[in-house]
């Protein structure tokens, strides 16, 4: 008896040690998705001073993530004509290459190239580009290879894609990126980095090194036989079987609406019962909006917003907002959104908060409050409540898709997330580049502090 309970109590305690290291992996896993772009535009802070885009290096870089659209894009029409798609090997071959891109980007990254007369920086768009495919697959092919798994572990995969923020936040504040006002190029084309502690180049190989890290984590999880075990035993959700695991057979479509009786406005989020039609619809567009202008709009906007206030609260506004995310996304483990009323209400405050950041933008160079510390608090904690109010409402909704029985619904998700994000990069380009809506400052920004 005595020997039954010992067994017991192990095979209990490696149950819990097994669920903590699948946690840990896929949270891995998940910092891979944006961690290559996320470090790029966090360096943009330095790079902006030295490259020939100047202030308008964001919005090329987030035109160029976005670019890698195309991607997912093609990967969409295979799953249209229904081809044979090997998930492993196409996630593998994303991350090598993301790998790859970073540690090509560790030597390259100040190359430029003379197009029609000008410079532009080529390499760097170009390996950009190779790293911003991991990412923008990541919601079309590394959310639905999660469904493999429990519901938890979706949780732990979001707060990996926030440390993919956080990592290189912490590195540049180390780096000192707040206090590059000397970086210069010399006669002989070398960059002059003295008031940073080590260069972009140690900067971007810490997360080429990260990455490799991910890319083990991956092959860790589908290789393990440990991780296996963890694994859902019904790989889809549209099966009887599985729709008794998770709960909720009784969900209603749009062929049966008639039938219903009139729902109240929560009870879908309540008991994850009910999931109408056009509940679907608006917390798609409600979805679209958010990564519009969290992942496209605002990030090529953010230098003119934030960079007439100095440099130091310019990488301090991207900084606090990585910090953001991934803690919203540990916050939804203990807390999570039951009313749709909740979720207008945080849409508004964005919206207002969005307004402001916008306001400051198309009043650059001179915003109101430029030489004044206030100015700079305000920017700083405004860019990050609205990205951590954003990145809150997009965790709750692919949470609530993820509960539900539709058929391949995170595919879906996913292409709705990159459609927004792919129209907000597009539309912050053309109005940064063909307009006059935003005006940068002759001067280097980062002298004001």
């Amino acid at each position: 008896m005595t020997n039954i309970f010992q067994d017991s109590k192990r095979c209990e305690k490696e149950t819990k040690l097994s669920k903590v290291a699948v946690h840990i992996l896929i949270t891995l896993f998940g910092i891979s998705a944006w961690i290559g772009t996320n470090g790029i535009f966090i360096q943009t802070s330095v790079l902006i001073n030295t490259l020939p885009e100047s202030w308008a290096l964001p919005a090329y870089l987030v035109l160029v993530i976005q670019a890698a659209n195309f991607g997912p894009l093609f990967y969409t029409i295979l799953q249209h004509f229904k081809c044979k798609i090997n998930e492993f090997w196409w996630i593998s071959c994303l991350l090598i290459s993301g790998t790859i891109a970073m540690g090509l980007l560790s030597f390259f990254y100040s190359v430029t190239t003379v197009i029609a007369g000008n410079e532009h920086s080529v390499i760097l768009f170009i390996l950009t580009f190779f790293s911003a495919l991991v990412g923008c697959f990541s919601s079309v092919l590394f959310m639905p290879y999660l469904r493999n798994y429990q519901e938890n572990y979706l949780i732990s995969y979001f707060i990996g894609e926030g440390l993919s923020g956080v990592l290189p936040s912490i590195v540049a504040l180390i780096q000192g990126v707040g206090n590059n006002s000397n970086c210069t190029k010399s006669q002989n084309d070398t960059t002059d980095f003295s008031d940073l502690k080590f260069s972009p180049k140690n900067y971007f190989l810490f997360i080429f090194v990260i990455l490799f890290l991910s890319l083990s984590a991956f092959v860790i999880l589908e290789c393990s036989s440990f991780v296996k075990k963890k694994k859902n035993l019904q790989k889809s959700f549209g099966t009887v079987s599985n729709m008794k695991k998770v709960n909720i057979s009784h969900v209603h479509y749009a062929s049966d609406m008639q039938t219903n009786p009139p729902l109240e406005e929560d009870s879908f989020l309540h008991n994850n019962k009910y999931l109408t039609k056009q509940m679907q619809q608006y917390l798609f567009v409600l979805l679209g909006t958010c990564c519009f202008f969290s992942n496209g709009f605002f990030p090529s906007v953010q230098s003119y917003s934030c960079l007439p206030y100095g440099n130091i609260a310019y990488q301090l506004s991207i900084t606090f907002a990585q910090f953001a995310n991934p803690l919203v996304c540990l916050l939804a483990f203990w807390l999570k959104i039951s009313s749709i009323k909740i979720i207008n209400y945080m849409s508004l405050i964005c919206l207002f908060m969005g307004t402001y950041v916008m306001y400051l933008a198309i009043m650059s160079p001179n915003p109101p409050l430029q030489t004044t510390k206030l100015g700079i608090v305000l920017v700083v904690l405004v860019w990050t409540i609205l990205i951590g109010l954003i990145s809150y409402l997009k965790l709750i909704i692919v949470s609530i898709f993820r509960g539900t029985v539709l058929p391949r619904i995170l595919f879906k998700v996913g292409v709705i997330m990159q459609t927004g994000s792919a129209s907000g990069a597009i539309f912050s380009f053309l109005l940064i580049n063909f307009t006059s809506l935003f005006v940068m400052h002759n001067s280097c920004a980062s002298t004001s502090n």
